[in-house]
């Protein structure tokens, strides 16, 4: 069996040389960041499950409706939020950028959520949504502040 450090190997002299899965880490890093919807994840997973969870007292229905929000966000809230930095530092005007780093973000994310939820599996589709809508918005601009910020 190979070395944890043989599969996970770096060698920026001979990208050649990385392997697969330090490749495709590294290719998902220009589009997700991670840790962002990894928090995202776990928070948005857990508030998805006590809504439906409270209101049905249905464990399937609602661990399928915090398995699909979390992976979700992970995925899609991390791409949003890199798309959300992007905006922010790629636009020259200053208000323009912030504005549109909280409004596409945000749009984005509240009509995805509702479209994930709206499939077979979630009890209560709308008020699995609201929580997106209530964190989306002041986390986006925050984000955008702060790239920003760094950028100036």
């Amino acid at each position: 069996m190979e070395k944890l450090e043989q599969i996970i190997n770096t060698n920026p002299a001979n990208p050649q040389s990385e392997s697969f899965i330090r490749r495709a880490y590294n290719f998902g890093k220009k589009y997700i960041d991670y840790k962002m919807g990894l928090g995202g994840a776990i928070v948005m997973g857990s508030v998805v499950f006590g809504i439906n969870y409270y209101d049905t007292s249905e464990l399937l229905g609602s661990t399928t409706a915090a398995l699909k929000q979390g992976a979700y966000t992970f995925l899609s809230g991390g791409s949003i939020m890199k798309g959300c930095e992007y905006l922010a530092t790629k636009i020259n005007d200053r208000t323009k950028a912030l504005i549109a780093s909280i409004i596409i973000p945000s749009l984005v994310s509240i009509s995805l959520t509702y479209g994930v939820h709206s499939m077979k599996g979630t009890p209560k589709p709308i008020e699995s949504t609201i929580p997106t809508a209530a964190l989306v918005i002041p986390s986006t601009a925050i984000w955008g502040i702060t790239k920003r910020k760094q950028l100036e």
